[in-house]
């Protein structure tokens, strides 16, 4: 099981196991409170305005502009990588940077495209690279050490175009955001389906 799909089952089963929605307003302008009843445990607010979705609470701050109306009919249809496309603020950095997972995936990627056997410096700049993941605890950090090896290689720029993204993993808040809202749909049609 990936990251992504193990902070999901995380998110629902922890973060969010009895949490309950209380909608507010109607299209155009609702607020939604997200949390467990008697606790401040997760406690998450999402305000569908317009064309945005603005998240607050326990889990931090977000901004999300979407290319439609941000109603929950629309959003619930959304995957959690076009979600998180339409990312405008964040209360922490964009990318999160993993550094086993980097080294993991250097080594997959070197040895899937051969380099070693392609450039008589390959060596040099696979040590570059690794001391760049080495030396960082965010992506920006990572590319900024790597842009010296980036510099000074025989390798084409295609080449070590995928390097830049070692490492890449979306943080746990965009997930439990995106995993909220969806929950909170099924958890009103739900509540609508009875009531019908």
């Amino acid at each position: 099981m990936d990251f992504i799909e193990r902070m999901k089952r995380e998110i629902k089963n922890n973060w969010f196991k009895d949490h309950v929605a209380k909608l507010k307003g109607e299209k155009g302008l609702q607020v939604i409170e997200w949390g467990r009843p008697g606790t401040n445990m997760y406690r998450t607010k999402y305000v569908l305005s317009g064309n945005n979705v603005f998240i607050s609470g326990d889990i931090g701050e977000a901004v999300y502009s979407l290319t439609c109306s941000a109603t929950l009919d629309n959003i619930k249809d959304f995957d959690l990588h076009y979600f998180t496309g339409k990312l405008e603020a964040f209360c922490e950095e964009r990318w999160n940077f993993d550094q086993a997972l980097a080294k993991k995936e250097l080594n997959h990627y070197w040895n899937e495209y051969e380099l070693d056997e392609q450039y008589e410096d390959s060596r040099k700049i696979y040590r570059g690279i690794l001391s760049a993941i080495d030396e960082s605890t965010s992506l920006e950090s990572y590319r900024a050490w790597l842009m010296p090896v980036y510099q000074d290689t025989s390798i084409d720029s295609d080449t070590m175009e995928y390097i830049w993204d070692l490492g890449k993993i979306m943080p746990v808040r965009l997930i439990g955001y995106w995993v909220g809202l969806q929950m909170v749909i099924e958890q009103l049609e739900k509540k609508e389906t009875k009531s019908a």
